[in-house]
């Protein structure tokens, strides 16, 4: 004889933005402040002026607008951008 189940599986609903993950890794009460950081700025520039993604100074370099997701939970977070690129100092 096959088991049947005898609870019914909860209906699927939309995930609204509220609904959203939450991220893991840091606590619940950590809150990360932004600032225009000099040092971030010019390196931003010199990625731009070269043409390439990457500089030393970078904790996270783009081209284009980066990925919040992939930015860690800290207490400061420096940010430059100059043209497309974008330069994140934790």
């Amino acid at each position: 004889m096959t088991a049947k189940p005898t609870a019914k599986p909860a209906p699927a609903t939309e995930r609204g933005p509220s609904a959203a993950p939450k991220p893991t890794g840091a606590p619940a009460t950590a809150t990360t402040t932004w600032h225009t950081s000099p040092a971030a700025t010019d390196a931003a520039r010199r990625m731009a002026a070269a043409g390439t993604v990457g500089d030393p100074v970078c904790a996270m370099a783009a081209v284009g607008r980066p990925d919040p997701a992939l930015v860690p939970h800290e207490s400061r977070i420096g940010i430059g951008r100059h043209g497309t690129y974008w330069c994140l100092v934790w």
